[in-house]
Parts: C-alpha cells; structure tokens; sequence
C-alpha cells in the first residue's frame, strides 16, 4: 500500500491515561501526535445491546511508521473517536502502519 496525501487526512493519536487533581484515571484522551493517514471503512455490523442498537463500523487507517502505537489507543478524526483494535507494520520494514480501528454509533431503537 502506498499512502497517497490525495485521500490523507490529519489525524491525532490519543491515549488514556491522563490524571486528574486526586492522581486517579479520568476519562480524559491526551493528544500525543498528529499525523497525514488514509482512512477508510472495511466493514459495519449491527447488535443489539441493553434494548439498543448499536452500529460498529471498522475503519482501516494507513499511516506512516510511528514507533509506540498500540491497541489499548485512540484515533480522532474529523471530530469523530475511532477505538484502536490492531497496529500492523506493514512487511516489518518500520515504513507504514495499518491499524484497524473501530467506530461505535449509538442508535435509539
């Protein structure tokens, strides 16, 4: 895969593990870098949960190498939260990133 800056968008990547006065976890994402990637979905499924339903859609992001990058990590996109699922580097040769990332949508149902 060759990354295109035609289909890149900016992207940050974000982590939890921010603390608040108390020095507990809060639930507060901090930007730790933003970079040029390719962001497409693959696929969508539909469950039902707790009476409703929700909407999963799961994203392939292609992104320059970053070392550091993990699953338990965060995409923001376009004001939208992608939850990280895999980091792959592509043919082991530290040049490109694909990370599959998944968007959960609440629907009233």
């Amino acid at each position: 895969y060759t990354l295109s800056l035609h289909d890149a968008l900016p992207i940050s990547i974000c982590k939890d593990d921010s603390k608040n006065a108390l020095n507990q976890k809060s639930k507060e994402l901090v930007e730790v870098k933003t970079v040029w990637a390719s962001v497409a979905p693959v696929r969508g499924s539909e469950r039902y949960d707790l009476q409703k339903l929700h909407e999963e859609i799961v994203y392939r992001v292609y992104m320059r190498y970053l070392s550091g990058i993990k699953a338990d990590m965060y995409i923001m996109c376009e004001g939208r939260l992608f939850e990280i699922q895999s980091v792959i580097d592509v043919d082991f040769e530290h040049k490109m990133l694909e990370i599959d990332a998944v968007e959960k949508v609440k629907k009233a149902g």
